[in-house]
């Protein structure tokens, strides 16, 4: 009986101190399996020696692979260029710095062979993971399912096994602006879901801090969900009828009442709220305005500079 071959997609910036621990974990899980599978690192941009640590992998493993992409393009982008290079009946993607244990790609691989053509890892958070890690993850992922219409569930990473037909229909789609987390829920097709322990990082620093996972969110909500835009009329259609009702008010006592209105703290009050929802709503439009900027140019969404193969020499590479 023939073995079906596993693609492991693993981007890496700056991880030098990871991939070897993660090396060996893959071998421990996959090598007593009836699978041959192969190892491709996706070197995006990094400036640690991450490229040597590929070469010297690749040197003593055949099954692994180096991608080096000319400069970092991020972790969606490594993705999908790891996809496009892999040659598996399955895909495998998953984070380099083993918070995510590569035993559990032993349950996908089961859950897979039940039928299932996605299946997604949904992480159990370590004791010791932050308090603050832990509520911004929930919360994006309740905002994004409410906005969205789409069920995710927090822990829901890009750790997810993916049948060679989903990941060929999700690599054909044509968007610069990529969210995969998104799109591997948005395609429909068989899904399962497989809890994990996370474990801590082995080494090295997050590249997720505040900022960039708030640019993430930001960048997932506004690729999926066209809410902010309908919100930003239901403020508009609110305000208006609150200011007319306010000019009524203010009529009345003056007219009626006799009241004097003395209007100045309450003029700019208003005037004062009124810009900031103007400014916020011209910033929600220029996210998708930024959107549609970045998807009409249509450049690509990574370049490769070499290859690392366990055959020979990197591509590009003096040997």
């Amino acid at each position: 009986m023939t073995r079906r071959l596993i693609s492991i997609v693993v981007p890496a910036r700056n991880e030098e101190g990871c991939l070897a621990d993660l090396h060996e974990a893959v071998k421990a899980a996959l090598d007593s399996e009836p699978y041959d599978w192969e190892l491709i690192v996706v070197d995006d941009g990094s400036t640690d020696a991450t490229a040597r640590v590929i070469a010297e992998l690749a040197a003593a493993d055949p099954r692994v692979r180096g991608l080096h992409l000319a400069r970092g393009f991020g972790q969606q982008a490594a993705l999908i260029a790891g996809m496009e290079d892999s040659r598996g009946a399955a895909i495998v993607t998953m984070d380099a710095d083993l918070e995510q244990p590569p035993a559990a790609i032993v349950t996908m691989l089961r859950e897979w062979e039940r039928g299932s053509d996605i299946v997604h890892g949904v992480r159990v958070d370590h004791p010791d993971t932050s308090w603050w890690k832990r509520a911004t993850s929930r919360s994006f992922y309740r905002v994004f399912s409410f906005l969205t219409r789409m069920p995710m569930e927090p822990g829901m990473l890009d750790f997810r096994l993916l049948d060679r037909r989903v990941a060929n229909a999700l690599v054909s789609m044509p968007e610069a602006d990529f969210f995969l987390r998104g799109l591997a829920t948005w395609v429909g097709f068989r899904q399962a879901r497989v809890r994990y322990e996370a474990g801590l990082r082995r080494a090295g620093a997050t590249k997720f801090g505040t900022r960039a996972m708030l640019g993430f969110a930001l960048r997932g909500i506004t690729s999926f969900s066209t809410f902010p835009l309908r919100l930003a009329t239901y403020i508009g259609v609110t305000m208006t009828f609150l200011s007319i009702a306010y000019g009524a008010y203010v009529g009345v006592m003056h007219f009626v009442w006799r009241s004097p209105q003395p209007g100045y703290a309450s003029t700019i009050l208003l005037v004062s709220f009124l810009m900031g929802v103007q400014f916020l709503l011209i910033g929600v439009l220029g996210e998708y305005v930024a959107r549609i900027h970045v998807e009409v140019k249509r450049r690509p969404r990574y370049l490769v500079a070499r290859r690392t193969n366990g055959a020979g020499p990197a591509d590009g590479d003096e040997p």
